[in-house]
């Protein structure tokens, strides 16, 4: 299925009367690419316009290439620092060249970019400041700080106040034909949707509903990514449903989706989560009687749940490693990390509280009397 963003750029491309406007529709084109996960396609056009412009640079240029590499950055890995640098270039000589349109947008990826390290100061700010640079028709921008509300207020378990964005989101995104958006919509919407389950298993009644509604947007997101031929980020998708199969009690399916995705999930930007993963991937190996493997995954897991992993994922690591010494018959490891669980949910529900208050003041000056 191609993108209808993507013909509506080759047209314009075709159609442009001035060939810098052209080239900056061509590294808009290879943004897209980025988000695609056709990295090699993006490089290549974002390094030749380069080239082309290395005597005559064009700040306009230079931003939405600047933007591009970025963009390369980020889904080759979440979190990269050299995307956040890139975005920050962009989003630099966007300002100082008067270009508010890509300037909204470099803003938009800011405070995405702040979602995806928990900077949830800065990325109120990036909210307020994009929803008063974009205009209403400026799709790819309000989409994009669209989803980065939904997500935040999703994350803090207000979900009632995440659907208006989502829904929003959607919105744009279909208006600008961008199918990409619309596959990051459905993907990240599940991950929370399994943080949610994941956080109801471990510390409240037990497996539900939520969990099986998460693994079919689980499902659902991976299909549609296959549908528009998003490549970008391709191990993640497995590793949460390995995390929802093994909230089931489906042991042997979580283990074998583990074993095949974990080790490229983990450095295409999972790595922040490997507490967690590798404390769900013991306790799966523990179900199946591979003691000595599982203690291997718990040292892991051990070692990698440092006080700089978020909230959630420490939670949810002592929650299973507690469970993991529990059947161990490590009953003083047990209980310490039953403890250390407790605390940790009680300073997830005050940062969540937190994120809400955050987000409400930044978006009522925005809101009509």
């Amino acid at each position: 299925m191609q993108s209808r963003l993507l013909k509506h750029l080759d047209t314009a491309i075709e159609a442009a009367n001035h060939p810098v406007k052209a080239d900056c529709l061509r590294a808009e084109r290879a943004c897209l690419m980025a988000r695609l996960g056709r990295f090699d396609e993006a490089r290549k056009t974002l390094t030749g316009l380069q080239q082309q412009y290395a005597a005559q640079p064009s700040m306009a240029l230079s931003a939405w290439v600047s933007l591009g590499e970025g963009l390369v950055a980020h889904y080759g890995k979440l979190g990269s620092a050299e995307a956040i640098d890139k975005i920050n270039r962009a989003y630099a000589l966007s300002g100082a060249a008067r270009e508010t349109t890509l300037h909204a947008l470099c803003c938009a990826w800011l405070a995405h970019l702040d979602y995806v390290r928990h900077d949830f100061a800065s990325m109120t700010r990036r909210v307020a400041e994009t929803l008063r640079l974009a205009d209403a028709k400026h799709h790819a921008a309000q989409s994009r700080i669209g989803l980065v509300i939904a997500q935040a207020y999703h994350f803090a378990g207000r979900y009632d106040l995440a659907q208006p964005w989502y829904a929003s989101a959607r919105q744009h995104g279909s208006a600008e034909g961008d199918e990409a958006m619309l596959a990051a919509l459905m993907a990240n919407m599940a991950w929370l949707n399994a943080s949610q389950a994941r956080q109801n298993v471990l510390s409240g009644p037990g497996e539900s509903q939520a969990t099986r509604q998460a693994l079919l947007g689980a499902e659902s997101s991976q299909n549609f990514d296959a549908l528009v031929g998003t490549a970008a980020l391709d191990a993640l998708a497995p590793v949460m449903r390995a995390q929802l199969l093994s909230l089931q009690g489906r042991h042997a399916d979580a283990l074998r989706l583990y074993e095949q995705h974990l080790d490229l999930a983990l450095t295409q930007g999972a790595a922040h989560m490997a507490n967690w993963l590798r404390a769900d991937l013991a306790w799966c190996r523990l179900q199946l009687k591979q003691a000595d493997l599982a203690q291997d995954e718990v040292r892991a897991a051990e070692a990698a749940n440092r006080d700089d992993c978020d909230l959630d994922d420490r939670a949810a690591t002592h929650s299973r490693l507690a469970q993991v010494y529990a059947e161990l018959g490590q009953i003083d490891a047990a209980k310490k990390h039953s403890q250390q669980a407790e605390a940790a949910w009680k300073a997830l529900a005050d940062e969540q509280a937190a994120i809400v208050a955050l987000l409400g003041a930044a978006l009522a000056p925005l809101r009509p009397a």
